[in-house]
């Protein structure tokens, strides 16, 4: 009788296509798992939404009205100096269990308080605002790459080589994800006013309905100062503007803490995280979900709305008074 040898491993053939095999499964599967992180990742984001909204309904509550959008003093109109203090995201601290940092910073109303004078005089011995540089969760997007404190310089999505941040103002201190809603085509009507625009809005204000009326989008994104054809082509940018810092805005600009909903401010700013730098302007809601963006509207609810939305209708939303029938939406 003839005996055969037993074979005992793998031949080289038979190696390589069971590694070929895992390695298509490997490829079918990375992208199951990356939509599944990202699911997860919206969903904490519209939880910060859900919670941001309960604080600013337990201030109306406690106060009477919603906090200003910028603690600038009141006297009117509006000057970009008015555009320097405390936002709104200060205010709701206590709401969002961040007593301690809110009595760290110790507030004390004072406009202008990003003014190097003042924080000298309010803060001894600081260069910015204690607990300014304090990261808080509840603030961020987890989608979002954005720098959790602004740095001096930094690549932006998209674009070539590094900017500066255009007012020194702003570096160093914690960036934010959320902007308060602020107005729409038909001028500053939205949920949260700067002093100077007339003070704390009272829910009973919102004609609209509080369910048609935005109160808190995403807008997680630095602006260049590029030309609008630079833009374009990712060139001519020295400058990073309008960093979103939750504290509040030291650069004269209000695009720290707002957005608006009119015609030139589309939701994702007619481009998206990739490219960044062809945001069209710094008033936009900017997310890093694709397609879209995060909003909380009045009535604590939150909604992710397309950013192929009608624009009237975007715009309507950003209005507490306009008295429009907003159908689907």
């Amino acid at each position: 009788m003839k005996l055969t040898k037993k074979r005992l491993g793998f031949t080289l053939i038979e190696l390589l296509v069971v590694i070929a095999i895992i390695a298509i499964l490997i490829a079918l599967l990375l992208p199951a798992v990356q939509q599944a992180r990202e699911a997860a990742r919206r969903t904490q984001c519209k939880n910060n939404l859900k919670q941001i909204a309960l604080a600013l309904h337990n201030y109306e509550g406690i106060y009477g009205v919603l906090p200003h959008a910028m603690w600038a003093n009141g006297v009117q109109p509006c000057t970009a100096l008015q555009d320097n203090g405390f936002g709104w995201m200060v205010s709701i601290l206590p709401m969002v269990e961040q007593s301690a940092l809110f009595q760290l910073i110790n507030p004390q109303g004072q406009p202008g308080i990003f003014n190097a004078a003042m924080i000298a005089q309010f803060y001894p011995g600081n260069t910015i605002i204690p607990g300014g540089n304090t990261i808080v969760a509840g603030y961020l997007c987890p989608s979002s790459p954005m720098p959790q404190i602004v740095p001096a310089t930094w690549t932006i999505s998209g674009g070539a080589g590094a900017l500066v941040s255009d007012k020194v103002e702003a570096v160093g201190y914690a960036t934010s994800s959320y902007k308060a809603a602020g107005g729409s085509n038909s001028g500053d009507f939205g949920m949260m006013h700067k002093a100077c625009e007339g003070g704390g809005v009272r829910f009973r204000d919102v004609t609209d309905g509080l369910s048609n009326t935005i109160v808190v989008g995403e807008s997680t994104y630095a602006s260049s100062d590029a030309s609008t054809a630079n833009r374009l082509l990712g060139t001519g940018a020295t400058e990073f503007r309008d960093w979103p810092i939750w504290i509040g805005s030291g650069n004269q600009s209000d695009e720290a803490i707002r957005i608006n909903g009119r015609f030139n401010s589309p939701i994702n700013g007619r481009t998206n995280f990739n490219r960044m730098f062809q945001v069209i302007n710094d008033d936009c809601a900017f997310s890093y979900h694709v397609g879209g963006a995060q909003f909380a509207l009045g009535d604590g609810s939150v909604r992710f709305i397309s950013e192929n939305i009608d624009t009237q209708t975007y715009d309507w939303l950003h209005d507490k008074r306009d008295g429009q029938v907003l159908g689907d939406f």
